[in-house]
């Protein structure tokens, strides 16, 4: 006897419990009456993404994405939803930056929990719901769902999966303590409810809004996948979808053209300025034109292949100073010690080396004397902070060869400076002999991308000691300092 064929109805229902895409589908109709879900790949891309931490051949993903696409629906409502369905014994918390949005979400979820749809797919799962509250859902088997809030309590709440969805409002974003707060609720509070460190699945989704926002703080923990949607895209790149496909995505591809066409995000571009859309759109917080100076007028020297550090390449120098911005201070966030070094080759000051280092004081004065040496430096500034004034009364006793002999430097100077502008005025003063090529920065260097982002970030920027290091040389270049240290009539070394 042949088995009862399947209604159509039937096999939709069969398939949404087995397959996320599906299950989705027919989640947004319900929260959306009347409303048709585009199926563009970008959400393909991310029910596939969803699907690998479901058969836990994925637990650690981040999925950035422009707002308005469904990232809150995919994730914190439907997705929960389908995984408690399928387990009932499975804890989930889900983060959101605000209790008042986390709430909106939960009844969302729970408007889909409480229909005859997740009853039809789900029988088991919606006929042992225990507790059901404005922001928690309990089943007999032990599972269930909780909403929170950044610094909303989670004790006594275990947690199989964390979803984290935006941990921060956009007018948040530029205020560290904000930061460090949202940043602390996922280490010291979200992740510490973890039931099982081994087998625990975290799912972060997010607009980028910093470089220093929850996302960039998981991604630098590693192991995450990371599933980035510009609304334009920046590379080549080919992404997974669903069942097996793939979908090649060039540079200039608009992620959602029936939605937002190039036209519209153009638009949008102009509204919100270019460094709101670069964050937020293009999830990329470091702008290719920063506030403060431009990258494309930037000139370049292309001596990438000289070591200047040996003795034939030093001749090629006739004057090399060493810029540097100290702090005092190992721990792991504290600002960096910088210095930048500085050739010139008589016709313009060409940046050869950035030492970005954390060190103790007496470990900091080690590392200046060394770098000293090994480019045969004639001149060493220093700004008057922080350390900086008991750096320089060291390299001042080693230029008089006072202390030991091993430190001695009578042919290099030290310069000690003290601003009176502040950070971001002497930034834009810096700017123009890097755009006239008085001072130019290498085409290739290993340091070359982490000081692009820091001056394409500053003044937003979390670390700004290669800022500082840089304009402290380039505002010294401008004045009688250099020109003094590059007159061949002079004798540099006494006027140190």
């Amino acid at each position: 006897m042949s088995p009862p064929r399947l209604s159509p109805q039937q096999i939709l229902l069969a398939g949404a419990r087995h397959d996320f895409g599906t299950f989705l589908e027919l989640t947004f109709a319900l929260l959306n009456p009347g409303v048709v879900l585009a199926k563009g790949w970008y959400v393909s891309a991310m029910v596939q993404a969803l699907t690998e931490i479901a058969d836990g051949s994925n637990r650690r993903l981040q999925i950035t994405v422009p707002p308005r696409h469904l990232k809150s629906i995919t994730t914190t409502v439907a997705f929960t939803a389908w995984m408690l369905g399928r387990n009932p014994a499975l804890r989930i918390i889900c983060a959101s930056y605000g209790q008042d949005l986390a709430s909106e979400l939960s009844r969302d979820f729970r408007k889909v929990i409480q229909s005859s749809l997740f009853r039809a797919i789900f029988p088991e799962t919606a006929s042992s719901i225990a507790r059901d509250t404005d922001n928690q859902v309990r089943t007999i088997q032990g599972g269930g769902r909780l909403a929170v809030g950044v610094g909303g309590g989670v004790t006594g709440f275990g947690a199989d999966l964390i979803i984290i969805d935006d941990l921060m409002k956009a007018a948040d974003a530029s205020f560290p303590e904000a930061r460090a707060k949202a940043q602390r609720y996922v280490d010291e509070t979200l992740f510490t409810r973890m039931n099982d460190k081994a087998s625990g699945a975290v799912v972060s989704i997010a607009q980028r809004l910093h470089e220093d926002d929850v996302p960039a703080h998981l991604v630098n923990k590693g192991g995450y996948r990371l599933l980035d949607l510009p609304a334009i895209a920046v590379r080549d790149e080919i992404i997974r979808l669903a069942h097996g496909k793939t979908h090649m995505r060039r540079i200039g591809d608009v992620l959602n053209p029936e939605r937002e066409s190039k036209e519209v995000l153009d638009q949008i571009r102009l509204d919100l300025g270019p460094r709101v859309f670069e964050t937020q759109y293009q999830q990329n917080p470091v702008p290719v034109d920063g506030d403060v100076i431009r990258w494309d007028r930037i000139q370049f020297h292309d001596d990438d292949l000289i070591d200047y550090r040996t003795l034939d390449g030093r001749r090629k120098l006739s004057r090399l100073v060493i810029s540097w911005d100290c702090a005092d201070s190992e721990a792991p966030t504290a600002d960096y010690s910088v210095g930048t070094v500085w050739g010139y080759d008589g016709a313009c000051w060409k940046l050869l080396d950035v030492i970005r280092v954390r060190l103790a004081f007496a470990d900091l004065l080690a590392r200046v004397r060394s770098e000293r040496k090994r480019w045969n430096a004639d001149l060493v500034i220093v700004e008057k902070a922080s350390v900086g004034p008991a750096i320089l009364d060291n390299l001042s006793r080693d230029h008089r060869c006072i202390g030991e002999r091993e430190h001695h430097a009578p042919n290099c100077g030290r310069q000690a400076i003290s601003p009176r502008l502040g950070k971001a005025e002497r930034f834009a003063a810096a700017s123009e002999p890097l755009y006239s090529g008085a001072a130019r920065l290498p085409r290739e260097a290993p340091w070359l991308d982490d000081l692009r982002r820091e001056m394409m970030a500053f003044p937003k920027a979390r670390h700004d000691d290669q800022v500082d290091s840089l304009s402290q040389f380039l505002n010294w270049m401008i004045g009688v300092g250099a020109r003094r240290l590059t007159d061949p009539r002079r004798d540099y070394r006494r006027a140190t």
